[in-house]
This record gives C-alpha cells, structure tokens and sequence, in this order.
C-alpha cells in the first residue's frame, strides 16, 4: 500500500511540478469538502497563490487518474492514510480513503489536527460511503488503531511508505 502523495506521483497525475504536490493534494482535499473552486481558492491563496483555473485542471487531472466515488457500495478493503502539508509555519493532516478494489477515492479531507477523535470522525464519515463493515488497512499510526478499534472494525497493518535506505 502506498500514501495518497505516493500514489499521485506513481500515476503521474501532475505533469509539471512548479506548485508542491502537497498543495495540489491539499487543494485537492479541500474542494472535496467545500465543493467550491472558488473557496478552495481563496483557503489555499493563504498557503501558496494559485488561480481558481489552476484548481480546476488540478481536480480534473486528478479525477481522470483516481476517480471520486460518491455513492454507497459494498467495500471489502479500504485503505486509510493521512499526509502532513506545512504551510505558513502551520500543520495540516489532510485524510484520505481508498477503495483498493476499485481504486477510488472515497473521501479526502483536511483537519489542523491528528488524533483518535479526528481519526475516528473521519472513518465514521468514510462508513457511510460504505455497504457493511469493510477491512481496513493503516499505517502503525497508534492513533489509527484506537478508532478502529473503538468503531470495532477489522484491519490489518501495512507500511504505506517507501523505506529510505542508508
């Protein structure tokens, strides 16, 4: 399994790397929520100046490599990971969640902060796109376990990142 960014990069969704990646997936994340291209504009205006058409091209490029699911189905394995962005000397977590099956994104959203009360809202919210109780695979992120656990949900563990050597 692999992070949200590492699967950005792998499919080459963004030709041309003048903006950070982890702006356009921020950005991304945010018209997900706000559904706005507008607002996502403006939200982002305060981290890195970017144009509305920018986003726009960004969110299509995006949805032509992983499509958007927005509909309920029946899910057998998602995979949850979050991604840091630093921005203005700030931290944002910015959650996704991806049908392995299907390779759609389910969800995508942004919090100021990571934690079991962050995690464990963002996987209720993924549930309703979900028929049954999915698998789900995470990260050994201790704060992932504990949501999980706490909504009695099944999942296994698995390294989402690459290991760096030497």
């Amino acid at each position: 399994m692999q992070s949200v960014k590492e699967i950005v990069k792998k499919l080459k969704v963004f030709e041309r790397n003048k903006i950070p990646i982890e702006v356009k997936i921020f950005g991304i994340a945010t018209y997900i929520q706000t559904s706005s291209v507008r607002r996502t504009a403006k939200i982002l205006s305060e981290i890195y100046p970017v144009s509305k058409s920018s986003i726009y091209r960004w969110i299509k490029k995006f949805e032509e490599k992983l499509p958007i699911s927005s509909e309920k189905k029946p899910r057998n394995l998602i995979a949850i990971d979050e991604t840091v962005v630093k921005a203005n000397k700030k931290r944002y977590y910015v959650y996704s969640a991806v049908d392995v099956e299907r390779n759609e994104l389910i969800l995508m959203k942004v919090y100021t902060a990571r934690n079991w009360l962050v995690t464990r809202s963002f996987v209720k919210e993924v549930l309703k796109y979900c028929e049954g109780k999915p698998k789900f695979v995470i990260d050994r992120a201790p704060w992932m376990i504990e949501a999980l656990k706490s909504l009695d949900l099944e999942f296994e563990h698995e390294g989402f990142r690459e290991k760096k050597l030497g």
